[in-house]
């Protein structure tokens, strides 16, 4: 037996608010209309749902028995209807996010290849910047999301975490003590250290970590990108301290990778995303790959 989704629907409306008034109000139809409505799946059902007095509209056994499977009918379909409409929204959207220069090339370039292939026609705009610029584009609503360490005394951005990460020390054999499988703090304040310079957040949680152990360091070079640490780390220069996420799928050969302890040095990183905002399908589509590839560990 096929049933119009509007009897379906007429039934429910009653249903939910036992009035045939009530019920018309909502739907913007005529009393008498929706009345005719019920009345023709009766017919079709071959059984009363309502009890029909002056004062009140009860259900009968067969309009109970109904009820659950035609809520349950109702909520499938709008869910479809969602999925619908997300999935045309996908054929035209737009996908704009931040993040740091170092996540931009070690994490996102094999997702946004697999997301580009199921979704070719979404626009992609991609904005490498330095943490507080991403923060300062979400806040501005220029892009969607960023992606990056926990914010710190942002009370209008909200933060979801990923994963935590460590701060690494990467250099070649001579300047790590031979067996070693991490490098104490102390120990590297002791060693030529190549390093992000300004105000980044991995920085200040260096140098915090190093005065609470009472110890400081003397950068031998301060750079801009954890990627040109990692190049004069390669050529003995000294020790580069980068994010974990910074490390580069091919790694120069010859470079011993180490976790930086005592204490242990480690942050969260996630989403982070205006309080209040909603992602667009382009974006959640987007999440949902980066969740799966960002939890797995770089070393």
């Amino acid at each position: 037996m096929s049933v119009n989704l509007k009897l379906l629907n007429a039934f429910l409306l009653v249903a939910e608010h036992r009035s045939f008034r009530r019920a018309a109000e909502l739907s913007g139809r005529s009393q008498s209309a929706l009345s005719l409505q019920v009345r023709e799946l009766e017919g079709q059902l071959g059984a009363p749902l309502f009890h029909r007095t002056t004062r009140a509209v009860g259900l009968t056994p067969e309009g109970e028995a109904l009820l659950p499977h035609a809520r349950r009918a109702n909520a499938e379909l709008e869910a479809g209807l969602r999925r619908v409409r997300a999935a045309a929204a996908m054929e035209a959207g737009r996908l704009a996010l931040g993040c740091p220069p170092h996540i931009a090339e070690t994490v996102l370039p094999p997702l946004l290849a697999a997301f580009h292939r199921a979704h070719p026609r979404v626009a992609i705009h991609i904005r490498e910047m330095p943490q507080a610029a991403v923060l300062e584009g979400v806040r501005r609503q220029d892009l969607e999301f960023g992606i990056g360490p926990r914010p710190a005394h942002a009370p209008s951005l909200g933060f979801t975490p990923l994963r935590e990460e460590a701060i690494l020390a990467l250099a070649v054999p001579r300047f790590i003590p031979k067996g070693a499988r991490s490098l104490p703090l102390a120990a590297l304040g002791r060693l030529p250290i190549l390093i992000t310079s300004g105000a980044n957040t991995m920085r200040a949680m260096v140098e915090e970590a190093a005065a609470s152990i009472g110890t400081s360091f003397d950068p031998c070079c301060e750079v801009q990108m954890p990627a040109t640490a990692i190049a004069l780390a390669a050529e003995g220069l000294g020790v580069a301290v980068i994010p974990e996420l910074a490390l580069p799928r091919r790694r120069p050969p010859g470079l011993r990778v180490l976790p930086i302890t005592d204490p242990p040095m480690l942050r969260e990183v996630g989403l982070v995303q205006l309080r209040g905002s909603r992602l667009s399908p382009a974006a959640l589509a987007f999440i949902g790959l980066l969740e799966a590839a960002i939890m797995r560990p770089a070393v």
